[in-house]
């Protein structure tokens, strides 16, 4: 029979027992005062606190905000010709749709090696709160870093070894940089295959009285919602990463980022860290001894005084540091290639008025489809915004994205769905 637990302390709001001995021990080492409410309590509280201080912030950036705020029936659009509707995951979500990116990230196994690769080889706090983004920082140090482990485990003698093999080289390089096959093969197969499973939830159609069959639309969305649930015409809509019933072409996933401007920044970051310092012995200065793969590969100075131990670690490392650059470049999202698809679309959006957008949250990896719409139209200081908002960071997003489209304030109107 299970020995009972005993507490010593009773939660002043629930009025359950808790706290151990060995969970008042802890405190004591750490000096803190004991609780006076449960973990349960605690994290409910955290939470009030958390959401009360969120109101506040909200209510601030309300009562400061340079837009005016309109009801979705108080939106003109009489003339379906001249308004466009851009769409974004907000749209899906709004109808029942688990589409985001935390519901993909529940269709994986903990123990799958793609989840696996994402959580603890993507350098962001939350890569799922901001998915597409976090594919522009795959840490470098963790598949270089372990490149002699798997050069040693391969037993790769050097190039001029009787017992040298290609095979096991190529091997080793490839072992310590898996996860760029996971990221740029796995990946998307695993997200076509779930997003191939999205349905709605919901019969409402909470947008039923601002939609208009003959207006035009470019949905970010790979499903087909808007037809399925408010019968617009598939041919008033735009795409633009895809369509999940077309299985001839892939699907739009990537990041947005400047992929020299993420190096840049990584560099800096770095470049002052003890290891990734030269080290110049006193007596022999003819080499830098720091054998770090990571800083000969990326912070050396002048390879020809590098450690390398042997011509074939050089050519790994230098090989590999390839590898590892590439991805960063077919991990983008190609917005270029997509405008340059689209172009004659773009250039047909010259005699737009308004641009109503519905769920999309205005993230940068976005902008130059909005640089582009506005490039084209004829009368683009004159366009009227009419943008929907969900939370405080949707607002601040908001505020963010009209400035960078040097949009004027009296322009834009918001609108809750």
């Amino acid at each position: 029979m299970a020995e009972s637990t005993n507490y010593l302390l009773k939660c002043i709001e629930c009025g359950a027992d808790f706290f151990t001995a060995g969970e008042r021990d802890f405190y004591i080492s750490k000096g803190l005062n004991m609780p006076k409410r449960c973990k349960s309590c605690r994290d409910k509280k955290k939470a009030r606190l958390k959401q009360d201080k969120e109101k506040v912030e909200l209510q601030e950036i309300l009562s400061t905000s340079p837009y005016i705020h309109v009801e979705k029936t108080e939106i003109p659009l009489t003339d379906s010709a001249t308004s466009l509707f851009i769409i974004g995951n907000g749209f899906d979500i709004m109808h029942g749709v688990k589409s985001s990116y935390y519901n993909f990230r529940d269709t994986i196994g903990r123990q799958n090696i793609l989840r696996f690769t994402l959580e603890n080889y993507i350098r962001q706090k939350d890569v799922w709160g901001n998915f597409e983004d976090g594919l522009a920082y795959l840490d470098r140090e963790m598949m270089l870093g372990t490149l002699d482990d798997w050069l040693e485990d391969f037993e790769v003698p050097d190039e001029d070894d009787d017992d040298f093999s290609a095979a096991d080289y190529f091997a080793a390089q490839d072992t310590a940089t898996s996860q760029i096959y996971i990221l740029t093969q796995e990946l998307p197969k695993r997200f076509r295959k779930w997003i191939s499973t999205l349905k709605t939830l919901s019969l409402s159609k909470p947008v039923d009285d601002i939609i208009k069959m003959d207006a035009r639309y470019i949905n970010f969305n790979y499903t087909e919602f808007l037809e399925t649930i408010y019968g617009v015409p598939h041919e008033k809509i735009l795409y633009i990463h895809g369509d999940r019933r077309d299985k001839k072409n892939q699907l739009v996933l990537g990041h947005g980022h400047d992929i020299e401007e993420v190096f840049e920044e990584w560099y800096q970051t770095n470049k002052n860290r003890k290891e990734f310092q030269p080290k110049i012995l006193e007596k022999d200065r003819r080499y830098d001894h720091n054998d770090n793969p990571v800083y000969l590969g990326y912070f050396l100075k002048d390879e020809t005084k590098g450690n390398w131990k042997s011509q074939m670690r050089y050519d790994a490392i230098n090989n590999t540091v390839g590898l590892i650059e590439d991805y960063y470049e077919n991990s983008s999202k190609k917005t270029s290639e997509v405008i340059s698809r689209n172009q004659s679309y773009f250039k047909s959006l010259e005699g737009i008025e308004n641009i109503v957008v519905i769920g999309h949250s205005l993230s940068k990896v976005d902008y130059p489809y909005f640089r582009e719409i506005i490039k084209y139209n004829k009368s683009s200081s004159d366009l009227k915004w009419f943008i929907s908002w969900y939370s405080m960071d949707g607002l601040k997003k908001i505020i963010e994205f009209v400035s960078e489209m040097k949009i004027p304030n009296e322009n834009v109107k918001l609108f809750r769905v």
